[in-house]
């Protein structure tokens, strides 16, 4: 549990910092593309790798045999999930579809990445 609140800490320190960034570049050089649901796409992505993280953590504590097929399996139902939200956007703003889905691929790439540092340094620790 203490690798977990640590991971959480590091989360909030780092979506703090990168909201921080996309208000200001929302406010300024990015105006024009400003959705309202990019918070709600933020705070979903947060939550989403938060849980993941969760799930690999225990995973490993547990069942270290079955640590690959799991993560796997929780990384396939993570892409799942973030297709069925896109897919629902997409269809519902059609003419805002292309500004979400540029949104949700840079928080995506941005949080995966934070992830998979985070993950990498704790299994070099174990």
């Amino acid at each position: 549990m203490q690798a977990f609140k640590k991971f959480l800490i590091r989360e909030i320190v780092f979506a703090s910092i990168l909201g921080a960034v996309a208000f200001v570049l929302f406010q300024t050089i990015l105006k024009d593309y400003y959705l309202p649901v990019f918070w709600i796409l933020f705070g979903i992505i947060s939550v989403f790798t938060a849980v993941f993280h969760y799930s690999i953590i225990q995973t490993e504590k547990k069942e270290l045999s079955k640590f690959s097929s799991k993560f796997m399996m929780f990384a396939g139902l993570k892409m799942i999930l973030y297709l069925f939200l896109i897919v629902i956007y997409a269809f519902s703003f059609p003419q805002k579809a292309k500004f979400f889905l540029i949104s949700f691929f840079i928080l995506y790439v941005c949080f995966t990445i934070f992830e998979v540092i985070i993950t990498i340094n704790y299994f070099k620790k174990k």
